[in-house]
């Protein structure tokens, strides 16, 4: 897809994306570091999981940064298209980090690296949107997008349930799943495939694995944020699917 007429520069993009990946390694990496001065980096099998799960997260993106970023790199000073798919896929290794709360972790912190990753998608869909045949598809999916990645549950130690140990796979399982779905629907929004991301895979996986989580969990915590945004999630998908079957057979 063309973007010569676009006025949104690459680099303004390229720098968003870098205050993603800053903001939310110095927040992860601040939690780790207290955890290990504090002797509190295995206390536990869930912390240490969770502290091991979170330094590979960090590991993995700073290797794709370090050795598969080239042009990501050049186009902070320079406005050259950077390599988007291995941006899209760094921004999903490094997300998986945030979604598991450690000790010492900061939310307020992470969400600004969430927002800056928004920014991010937001600029792209306005450097696409003037060539775009389906503008409307643009910004529903970016809505879609964004709602959507607020439904991945975050990773919770919980040991007032019956079985403790089941209920953490089962968190990291749809945790991981879900943003390995998150970051194939992102690839796709910044290679100009995003017209419509309703795609029900995702939205199954969402589903039933939030309906899972929040089924299991609810008597140790009642986690009403992923409900809210699974709801929505959910309404979006189903309005968003039957706009889209309406406009296709008006277009014919």
């Amino acid at each position: 897809m063309s973007e010569n007429k676009s006025k949104i520069p690459h680099t303004a993009l390229s720098w968003f994306f870098l205050l993603y990946f800053v903001i939310l390694f110095a927040e992860r990496l601040q939690s780790l570091l207290r955890a290990a001065a504090a002797g509190q980096f295995f206390c536990d099998p869930f912390e240490g999981i969770a502290g091991v799960t979170v330094s590979l997260s960090l590991l993995s993106a700073v290797i794709l940064l370090a050795f598969r970023s080239g042009s990501f790199w050049k186009s902070l000073l320079h406005n050259r298209e950077p390599d988007y798919a291995m941006l899209s896929v760094t921004a999903g290794v490094i997300l998986v980090s945030g979604m598991i709360h450690t000790l010492y972790t900061i939310p307020g912190i992470q969400f600004a690296s969430y927002g800056m990753l928004i920014v991010a998608m937001l600029l792209r869909i306005l450097q696409l949107a003037p060539q775009s045949k389906n503008r409307f598809g643009l910004w529903y999916s970016l809505a879609y997008l964004t709602v959507f990645s607020m439904a991945i549950p975050v990773v919770y130690k919980h040991y007032t349930l019956a079985n403790p140990a089941l209920f953490h796979g089962l968190e990291y399982l749809v945790m991981l799943s879900l943003v390995i779905l998150f970051t194939v629907m992102l690839r796709r929004l910044f290679l100009g495939q995003g017209e419509n991301l309703l795609q029900w895979l995702p939205f199954a996986e969402m589903a039933i694995g939030d309906t899972a989580v929040l089924w299991i969990g609810w008597t140790a915590e009642a986690n009403l944020f992923v409900l809210i945004f699974a709801a929505l999630s959910a309404v979006m998908f189903l309005v968003g699917t039957l706009l889209f079957a309406l406009r296709k057979k008006r277009t014919r």
